[in-house]
């Protein structure tokens, strides 16, 4: 089964936005620069060693920024919650609706990308059976 190992978020300011991710989340610098088949421009690659976050400079406005959501897991909600409100105090955080499978609680970070969070998981992953 193919597993999702990258996300980019386009940006007007992307060492805001990876300081967001590397302060609240503990996400590591990976690469930083430009490279083949994108303009030059500030990015930011990060990683929690396994998933890798793009965080492609959007100045010129090659297309509109952002995207709608993604998810992370976590392992303690009030720790994480925490540390979003000392980086954002006047950004809200929301309860998922009950019966929401896969997340607890939605953030954003300072773009307005909002971010799913869970401590129990997105996917409750089982080997397909041979037949």
């Amino acid at each position: 089964m193919a597993q999702i190992r990258h996300l980019a978020i386009r940006t007007e300011n992307p060492e805001k936005l990876a300081a967001f991710y590397k302060e609240v989340f503990g996400l590591r610098e990976l690469y930083r620069g430009s490279h083949p088949g994108h303009p030059a421009g500030k990015s930011v690659h990060l990683t929690d060693g396994y998933f890798e976050l793009a965080i492609l400079d959007n100045s010129a406005q090659q297309s509109p920024n952002g995207l709608y959501h993604f998810g992370i897991q976590i392992e303690n909600m009030n720790e994480t919650l925490e540390r979003v409100k000392k980086q954002q105090p006047d950004k809200p955080t929301k309860k998922r609706p009950d019966g929401t499978p896969f997340a607890e609680m939605r953030v954003s970070d300072p773009e307005g990308n909002l971010i799913d969070l869970s401590v129990h998981g997105f996917l409750d992953y089982q080997p397909l059976k041979k037949a």
